[in-house]
């Protein structure tokens, strides 16, 4: 963040954050801005799927409780994203947007390496079940899933579902039938997928999809009203 103050919520905690900040939020983790000053400035960059698990190795190792930036850093981010403007190269724009995520995510702390390795294990096999991925690391699932909790702010159940939500709905973007979007995107049925998706979203996936997502989408991103005096943070 470039100026300003800021309360954003991550999962079911609120972090403050205020200029020089950085956050790095994983894909299907849950984040909205709650409140920003009058002066907040800030760059929010995403990187698609495809190009994140170029750089999963050193993504999946760091927490998204975030790191700052000395003035002299934020400088020559803020250059270099101001830069990126304009390139025309769409593969160098990536490139560079991958470069500067690396490059800021080994100023950040590190995930519990629990944690670490579930996310590693989630880009490499979307299929694992977290009762194979407890065993194969050596503890019980509710430990995987505590840990999972405290550094990304909800459970492995529930991070999971999250990702395979956001798939479905790419691959249904893309012209797959919602049967074989389910069944790509892991879900192991398309009853499953289907009860997942209503909670998430809040209605039958054949709804969002007919005429329903902008509305959906615009409630679900909505900033909720900003806490009063005394509320945890």
């Amino acid at each position: 963040m470039l100026r300003g103050r800021a309360r954003i919520g991550l999962g079911g905690s609120v972090v403050h954050v205020a200029a020089g900040d950085v956050l790095l939020f994983h894909p299907g983790q849950d984040h909205v801005l709650l409140e920003g000053s009058p002066d907040l400035d800030l760059f929010v960059t995403a990187l698609r799927p495809e190009l994140a698990a170029r750089g999963s190795h050193a993504l999946t190792r760091v927490a998204s409780s975030g790191c700052h930036l000395p003035e002299p850093a934020l400088e020559r981010l803020e250059q270099r994203l101001s830069g990126l403007a304009s390139v025309a190269d769409h593969a160098a724009v990536e490139h560079q947007l991958l470069s500067l995520f690396v490059e800021v995510a080994e100023r950040l702390t590190m995930n519990h390496v629990l944690s670490r390795r579930a996310l590693q294990e989630i880009c490499s096999h979307p299929q694992t079940s977290g009762a194979a991925l407890a065993s194969r690391l050596g503890v019980h699932p509710s430990v995987l899933s505590r840990r999972f909790r405290e550094d990304l702010g909800l459970t492995f159940v529930d991070y999971r579902a999250h990702q395979r939500t956001m798939a479905f709905v790419r691959l249904v973007d893309t012209g797959s039938s919602l049967t074989s979007a389910a069944l790509e995107a892991g879900f192991g049925s398309y009853a499953q997928c289907h009860r997942v998706i209503s909670k998430a979203l809040g209605c039958r996936p054949q709804r969002y999809f007919a005429g329903e997502r902008r509305r959906i989408d615009a409630a679900r991103f909505e900033a909720p009203p900003a806490a009063g005096p005394g509320a945890a943070g």
